[in-house]
């Protein structure tokens, strides 16, 4: 097992903080690199600036639970596999996970060498899941729509986007921007948090309701942690500062707009694949 386990690197998130540890040290005996978290938010954060070949995470945490945390993982860093450990688990619950990608479903308690082998399970398997025209998904220009208040920043942004080859639309506030949504099909919002009238966060409600494969990466130049996970608890891809270098923010942009057009082409194999009334 530590030879195989050699170099596999592990993020492993639970809130309970003995369990965390003892099974952290049991993992790292038999050879894997573990790091740790102790709720949703510190995990995205630590996964900004390293990278993992699995996660296994808790269901229930505080700040950041474990659904949350899933489908963040799913639209930040589509190809890490996912392991849930929890003992708060349901069948139901299995199910739903299983049918938007989850590696496997486990309860605790779990032995330790029965982890060991689903995570070098998840590691061996990597990335045969992903559709196989991924590749191409972006070979037609992104279709963004940026909403902003302010005059200057959406014409600066706008402007740069469409130089790298983006199709940009903008909007000034959160009824423009519905009335885009309804008259063409875009990849990717990127929406000012604060704005008058609707704001940022209920601008994101709104679309996730009304069209559930549009991506939204929230913009602020107020960050604050508070608003941060009520963006991601409410189906925001990424929660970014205005201040963000401008690669970094295309790079961000890009992977939504994969992601968008992913669940587009998800829907249309399933469509193709339901039998037809005779």
């Amino acid at each position: 097992m530590e030879k195989q386990a050699n170099g596999v690197r592990v993020m492993l998130v639970d809130d309970e903080r003995d369990f965390l540890d003892s099974m952290a040290r049991a993992l790292s005996r038999r050879g894997f690199a573990v790091t740790t978290a102790t709720n949703g938010m510190e995990a995205l954060e630590i996964c900004e600036n390293e990278r993992f070949d699995v996660a296994v995470i808790d269901i229930r945490m505080p700040v950041l639970d474990g659904q949350a945390l899933f489908n963040a993982i799913r639209m930040r860093h589509a190809g890490l596999p996912v392991i849930i450990l929890t003992g708060h688990g349901t069948i139901q619950q299995a199910f739903e996970f299983s049918k938007r990608g989850l590696f496997d479903y486990l309860t605790k308690p779990c032995e330790v060498e029965a982890l060991a082998a689903r995570i070098l399970d998840a590691h061996r398997n990597r990335g045969k899941t992903a559709l196989a025209d991924a590749p191409d998904i972006l070979a037609e220009p992104i279709r963004a729509l940026i909403v902003d208040d302010e005059a200057e920043f959406l014409d600066s942004i706008s402007r740069v986007l469409s130089r790298r080859g983006f199709s940009v639309a903008t909007a000034h506030d959160a009824a423009e921007a519905l009335d885009r949504l309804e008259g063409r099909t875009f990849d990717v919002v990127l929406a000012d948090v604060r704005m008058p009238g609707v704001d940022g966060p209920s601008l994101l409600t709104i679309i996730k309701k009304r069209h559930p494969q549009v991506e939204v990466i929230l913009l602020t130049g107020h960050a604050s942690i508070g608003s941060a996970v009520v963006g991601l608890k409410h189906g925001a891809f990424d929660y970014l500062l205005k201040s963000q270098e401008i690669d970094d923010l295309i790079a961000k942009l890009r992977a939504a707009a994969a992601q968008s057009r992913r669940a587009r082409e998800e829907e249309r194999r399933l469509k193709e694949a339901e039998p037809t009334g005779t």
